[in-house]
C-alpha cells in the first residue's frame, strides 16, 4: 500500500495513476494508523513551513515502512534534513508516474533514491541509516574496465548520466549500460549504494 500524506485539498491525479490503490491522508498520524507495513509513505512538503516539515520528519522512524519526501523546491539543506531523519527517498513533487514507480521499486528493494546533484552532500548523512557495507566487495573496482572506472569516478563525484555522457563523449544509453555493469560487479542496489561502496573502500574520497 502507498499512502500519500498531503495538505492539498485534492490529491494529484498522477499519484493515483501511478498507484491505483494509494490512499491520501492529511497528517502523519493518520498514515501511521492506516499503513499496514508494505509499500511506501510519501510525505508531500509542498504546503508546509519549515516547522511543519521538521515535525512531520519526526514520524519517519515510527512508520512501519520506508518514507519518500516530495518537495516543490528540492535543495541541499532540505535533502540533508530529509535523509538525516531516516527517509529513503527525496524527489520533486511533480515527478511523473514512471519516475514515481522507479523510485518505489528502488526503495522497496532496499535502495535509496536521491537526485544526482545531491548525492555527494547527503551520502554521509544517509549512510548511517543504510545497512553496513561488506568488505568482501572491496576488490570489485579492480575488475572494472578502464571505461567503467572512468564512469565510476564521475558517479562518485555526483555527476548525472547526461554529464557523464558529455564528459566521456558517449551516449546516455551507453552510460546506462556501464552503470548496469557497475551495479552487477559491485553488488550495489542503487546509485547511492554504489558511491557508498566506492567511498567505503577508499577508492574515492567524497
Amino acid at each position: 500500500m502507498h499512502v500519500f500524506v498531503s495538505q492539498k485539498k485534492l490529491s494529484p491525479v498522477r499519484w493515483h495513476e501511478t498507484f491505483p490503490d494509494a490512499l491520501t491522508v492529511r497528517t502523519p498520524q493518520e498514515a501511521l494508523r492506516m499503513h499496514q507495513g508494505e509499500g511506501l509513505i510519501w510525505l508531500d512538503f509542498t504546503a508546509l513551513n519549515a516547522g511543519d516539515k521538521a515535525q512531520w520528519l519526526q514520524y519517519v522512524p515510527q512508520f512501519p515502512c520506508p518514507v519518500a519526501v516530495l518537495s516543490n523546491l528540492p535543495n541541499d539543506a532540505e535533502s540533508m534534513q530529509v535523509f538525516g531523519a531516516g527517509a529513503a527517498g527525496y524527489c520533486h513533487v511533480l515527478a511523473a508516474p514512471a519516475l514515481l514507480k522507479e523510485i518505489a521499486l528502488v526503495i522497496e528493494h532496499g535502495g535509496y533514491w536521491v537526485g544526482a546533484e545531491f548525492i555527494g552532500k547527503v551520502l554521509k548523512v544517509s549512510a548511517r541509516h543504510m545497512q553496513a557495507v561488506s568488505c568482501e566487495g572491496a576488490s570489485f573496482y579492480a575488475d572494472l574496465t578502464a571505461r567503467e572506472q572512468m564512469v565510476a569516478q564521475l558517479v562518485a563525484k555526483g555527476a548525472s548520466n547526461k554529464e557523464i555522457a558529455g564528459s566521456l563523449g558517449i551516449t546516455e544509453r551507453t552510460t546506462k549500460a556501464h552503470l548496469a555493469s557497475l551495479f552487477a560487479k559491485s553488488g550495489a542496489r542503487d546509485r547511492v549504494h554504489l558511491v557508498l561502496l566506492l567511498n567505503e573502500h577508499e577508492v574515492f574520497a567524497l
